[in-house]
């Protein structure tokens, strides 16, 4: 037996024990939900009633149900909340964690006091799931850890698994739809073993998902992908939150204890806390928190998250999504300014975000986003509009006390450059078409990772008492330092030549201001962003860009380097063959990511192209002669419109088929065709083949199967 007692004004958790009892199960219980708010601003997440009873208490009975019946509770965030719990459900002890320490930090407390095999659970999920027989599948699968997985058609903020033979090969936490693996997602319930539990480093902070499940992957520790029938929710949002209440109610309102409702009132697929008064009013598909006083002939329509003790007094109208804070009163007939503007929705494709141009607060708004801490670069393409749209974006981002820097001419590689040298997030704004984009770079060059757009698109921004400063940078300046940056990254050649197109322009004023002399013998094009070369050779034949770049990093010695994930696959091996190591770097922030920051050999056109003329000049021969030494092979990429609601299953049917391979898709003998999921609904394909006619025949036969596969 154990007694629970807490001390709640310095909100530590003590227990005192009878006996040293082993767990067979572990509840996560101690995030913050801050996407809830305001719903958890007074309730932890757990706590949240789902058809009138909490997450927590729902859990604890399911792993009653299914043979688990001592279990520890992980706390932090309003520990005293957890109420309701009691040792008939199972609960041995609360444990509280001063500080966080990951999800498998946490569970790290528990390893000399876990069974042989112990069952993990998130707090904030909710599902049907038979447990004992999911136990009994990992057991007999002979692994040190086991996941359970859901399918999903929509990422979200899940993690994606890949599976093969019943194991998991590889995991990426909340990815980017380029990155996803397969329409398999993590469902935060997980088994162990103690050998397992060994590698959770003592009071250190540890995630399961980015730390523990990739450690037992390096080390060859397998790890059961345990798919069980049934339905699971996660309520990390308000969508779900609000469909997993529907769904425990079979689709009626969720009306909580002690609720006083008007005779007349209409309430259709709402969700009410308790002690709730509600007048003769409407409200649809809403979140109502505790204690909250709505009054006669208002409207709370759909997506409407009302916080706890706030009153809507009589005639209240809000619009769909509004936010009310805990505790705030909005009077009758003034509801127009009182709910804070909707977050900026940004429009994500693979690498870019689609501004709204038909709204004229756009980039101000994303301005802000972007501002808070940090300096902020805005970089237009040209001098026209872009230039008064980063001027925009500049002036929100001043707004929020950030010193702002606008800089207008150039592409996206000396965008990239500026983001690096001024240490600062630069927002590179162009036109594509008849669209306006914008690409985001981070302080070291990089592109915003997936993690950080993901904070980008939920923060609210907030204005600063002072206002910060905007310089326009004269365009002269950056160039010293990047002709400063070339000659320090890049051996010159004697002579060059850039063609003659327009988009080229920049080059070929860069190769003038290093003093290299342009003969014409050999001729480099530069892509309009800048990032990537090809050579044009004096019979009229080109090498692309990936051949182009393995000539660079064979014939200069390379030991590694780091590429794009969608790197085709020829190019991988053509180096391996060549004794060049290959790491790959997704959207997700990772160390290979980390060290792609000071590649430039891939990510600038420029330092490309110098690179494999002073190369050719050094061994004294032309490039032709180097390009002879590899394989040849032709690389062509190509877009599909994808059906998006089977978009991911397609691609974990594609890795199944062709396990092995570094990415999803089509091999064909004499060919292979990558296929990337998009952002935009699509399927990007890259097709790579011996030539130009056989990468374009292979890829029209993968479109053929993909359409079968539908």
């Amino acid at each position: 037996m154990t007694t629970i007692i807490i001390n709640y004004s310095r909100r530590v958790l003590y227990m005192v024990q009878a006996e040293k009892t082993m767990f067979d199960s572990i509840i996560l219980a101690g995030g913050f939900g801050k996407r809830l708010s305001p719903l958890t601003d007074t309730t932890p997440k757990p706590m949240l009633p789902i058809a009138n009873e909490s997450a927590l208490s729902r859990n604890l009975k399911l792993l009653r149900h299914c043979g688990f019946s001592k279990t520890a509770i992980t706390a932090m965030y309003l520990p005293e909340k957890l109420k309701g719990i009691d040792n008939d459900q199972g609960v041995t002890e609360f444990f509280y964690e001063e500080s966080p320490l990951g999800s498998a930090g946490a569970v790290g407390q528990f390893k000399d006091r876990a069974e042989d095999c112990i069952i993990v659970m998130s707090g904030d999920a909710i599902c049907n799931f038979d447990l004992k027989k999911a136990k009994e599948e990992f057991l007999q699968s002979n692994c040190d850890g086991g996941i359970l997985l859901s399918r999903t058609k929509d990422m979200g903020e899940y993690g994606s698994v890949c599976v093969h033979d019943g194991k998991i090969t590889e995991l990426c936490e909340k990815p980017s739809a380029r990155d996803t693996l397969s329409d398999l997602v993590n469902t935060g319930i997980y088994f162990f073993n103690k050998k397992a539990l060994s590698l959770i480093p003592e009071n250190q902070f540890f995630d399961f998902a980015k730390d523990l499940f990739p450690e037992m992957l390096r080390r060859g520790m397998p790890i059961a992908g345990i798919e069980p029938l049934g339905m699971w929710f996660d309520i990390g949002s308000f969508g779900d939150y609000h469909k997993c209440n529907l769904w425990m109610s079979k689709g009626e309102s969720c009306i909580g204890n002690h609720v006083s409702i008007h005779p007349s009132a209409k309430i259709d697929c709402a969700v009410v806390f308790d002690n709730c008064t509600i007048g003769d009013s409407i409200l649809r598909g809403c979140i109502v928190a505790e204690n909250v006083v709505i009054g006669n002939d208002c409207l709370i329509p759909s997506g409407c998250v009302i916080g706890a003790f706030a009153e809507l007094m009589d005639g209240t109208v809000l619009s769909p999504g509004s936010i009310v804070q805990p505790k705030e009163t909005i009077k009758s007939k003034s509801f127009a300014d009182w709910f804070p503007k909707p977050k900026q929705q940004l429009v994500l494709d693979d690498d870019c975000i689609i501004a709204e141009d038909n709204d004229e607060g756009y980039f101000v708004r994303l301005g802000r986003l972007l501002g808070g801490n940090g300096t902020v670069v805005a970089f237009a393409e040209g001098s026209g509009v872009t230039l008064q749209q980063a001027c925009e974006l500049a002036c929100g981002a001043a707004k929020t006390g950030s010193s702002c820097t606008v800089i207008s001419g150039g592409n996206a590689a000396l965008a990239a450059f500026a983001a690096k040298e001024y240490d600062s997030k630069t927002a590179f704004i162009y036109k594509s078409g008849d669209k306006t984009q914008i690409r985001l770079f981070s302080e070291n060059g990089m592109p915003f990772s997936r993690e950080q757009l993901r904070v980008l698109s939920a923060k609210t921004p907030t204005d600063s008492k002072i206002t910060g400063s905007v310089y326009l940078l004269p365009h002269g300046v950056l160039i010293k330092k990047y002709l400063a940056h070339i000659r320090k990254n890049c051996n010159l050649p004697r002579s060059i030549t850039f063609i003659s197109s327009g988009e080229n322009r920049f080059s070929r004023e860069i190769a003038e201001e290093l003093g290299i002399l342009q003969d014409g013998k050999l001729k480099f094009g530069i892509t309009p962003d800048g990032e990537k070369a090809f050579a044009v050779l004096q019979d009229g034949k080109e090498i692309p860009y990936w051949q182009l770049l393995a000539i660079c990093c064979i014939e200069s010695g390379r030991d590694e380097i780091v590429l794009p994930r969608d790197t085709p696959d020829m190019v991988e091996r053509i180096l391996n063959r060549n004794s060049v190591k290959t790491k790959f770097y997704g959207d997700s922030d990772s160390e290979e990511r980390k060290s792609a920051a000071g590649e430039f050999l891939h990510r600038d056109g420029i330092i490309l192209a110098l690179t494999a003329a002073e190369l050719a000049e050094k061994k004294g021969v032309d490039l032709a002669a180097l390009a002879e030494k590899i394989p040849p092979f032709s690389v062509m990429t190509r877009a599909i419109y994808a059906d998006r609601d089977n978009m991911y299953s397609v691609i974990a049917k594609l890795r199944e088929e062709h396990f092995g391979n570094r990415t999803a898709g089509f091999d064909f003998g004499y060919g292979r065709v990558s296929v990337y999921p998009s952002a935009s609904g699509r399927f990007r394909l890259v097709a790579e083949a011996v030539d130009a006619e056989t990468a374009e025949e292979i890829s029209l036969k993968a479109i053929d199967l993909l359409d079968k596969s539908k």
